[in-house]
């Protein structure tokens, strides 16, 4: 039977949402019958343990990883399928574009262009997919960097920028698109311990101004502190979901139990 996310207002319409999504590689099932919904200004963080099905999950909410079977809805809009003569078949790939047009994406790896800077890095797609002047990209481009802190490093190429900042020109190249949802994939699992921080306090600072945002992370303080709900997966399952202070003091199932328990004991001083 699917877990149905019922902590949601069904009031309010949902930006993203799943229903019955799964996913196959080969022989291994690697998500089996998820539903899922997420409303406008929510913050949802996915844990779990490696291989449960989160990374996939998130890239499936995506299109940038087909699902087998259910659906998955923007804005109510049904992505990567469509009906024809009583058949699912696959879109095109304009017409996935412009579905989750409104997802911004961040993941573990930065994916800079090592050849351009900051600023450049951030203000391509500006000019190349929404047809903005230089001189209109560049200042957008200078206001996402501001606001991740990083308007001193605007000429500066990649090579010579730490893991989190490259992090954060990635999450500043995303908000320049004017996103309503942010994914984030493990967005500092990448990091130095020392570099975690800087990050996550970008992250948190959207999260307080409404960005939505769904979030996989290892991260369990910066879920307790920023989420509104959090979703445990385990072998491709929705195991446990609901608000943080529920699911981190009053786990309900014996592997959620053992989940934090091993977390805990990794992270004792």
């Amino acid at each position: 039977m699917p877990m149905v996310d019922s902590t949601t207002s069904t009031r309010q319409k949902a930006i993203v949402e799943a229903q019955g999504v799964s996913k196959q590689f080969g022989d291994l099932e690697v998500l089996t019958d998820i539903d899922f919904r997420l409303s406008p200004s929510e913050v949802v963080c996915v844990i779990g343990p490696s291989g449960s099905g989160k990374s996939t999950l998130l890239r499936c909410l995506a299109f940038l990883e087909p699902y087998d079977h259910g659906s998955v809805y923007i804005d109510s809009q049904l992505l990567g399928y469509e009906d024809s003569g009583g058949k699912r078949v696959r879109t095109s790939e304009k017409r996935v574009d412009e579905v989750r047009a409104p997802v911004g994406m961040v993941f573990q790896h930065f994916h800079l262009w090592p050849h351009r800077t900051a600023l450049e890095n951030v203000t391509e797609a500006l000019r190349l997919v929404n047809g903005l002047s230089r001189r209109e990209a560049d200042e957008e481009g200078m206001a996402m960097l501001e606001q991740v802190g990083l308007a001193d490093r605007a000429g500066h190429f990649p090579e010579s920028l730490s893991g989190g900042q490259k992090q954060r020109v990635a999450i500043a190249r995303a908000l320049a698109m004017k996103p309503r949802v942010m994914f984030f994939d493990e967005p500092t699992s990448a990091l130095d311990p020392e570099l975690v921080g800087e990050v996550l306090e970008v992250m948190n600072k959207l999260a307080a101004d409404g960005m939505t945002m769904v979030v996989v992370t290892h991260e369990m303080g910066f879920a307790a502190k920023v989420a509104d709900r959090v979703i445990f997966m385990d072998q491709g399952r929705v195991v446990e979901s609901g608000a943080p202070d529920k699911l981190f003091r009053h786990p309900q199932s014996e592997r959620l139990q053992q989940f934090l328990n091993t977390w805990r004991e990794r992270h004792i001083d």
